[in-house]
């Protein structure tokens, strides 16, 4: 799909400061810019078309959480530091309907951490 008949899709990187119940949804559906897939805060007819034209799957919400820090503490005084690559079927959606948006968000998510792609296998143990 081109021009007119492209969907409209933005990648949001969002920093939230505490852990605030549907904080990021609620917030990104507020500026008119709701998660796809999101049933609660979304946008059904939206999140309708997606489903019939483009496979996404019914209980799919686009929302990942590619890293997650938390502060050294007494407990846990390394830290902890997690990253999860991009799901295959987000970033199936992008390749397909925002190669453009996945090409120009690269940069910006390498130098956040944030992988696109695994780097390795997850191992057990």
């Amino acid at each position: 799909e081109t021009g007119f008949d492209r969907p409209r899709i933005s990648l949001v990187l969002a920093r939230p400061k505490d852990g605030r119940w549907h904080q990021i949804r609620r917030h990104l559906n507020g500026l008119s810019h709701p998660i796809l897939g999101d049933s609660t805060h979304g946008h059904s007819k939206t999140n309708g078309i997606w489903k019939r034209e483009r496979n996404l799957p019914g209980e799919r919400i686009a929302l990942h959480l590619g890293r997650l820090e938390l502060v050294p503490t007494e407990n846990i005084p390394e830290g902890i530091s997690v990253q999860a690559p991009l799901a295959d079927d987000m970033l199936d959606m992008l390749r397909v309907y925002a190669p453009d948006v996945l090409e120009k968000s690269l940069p910006v998510l390498e130098e956040e951490g944030i992988s696109v792609e695994a780097k390795e296998q997850y191992q057990v143990g």
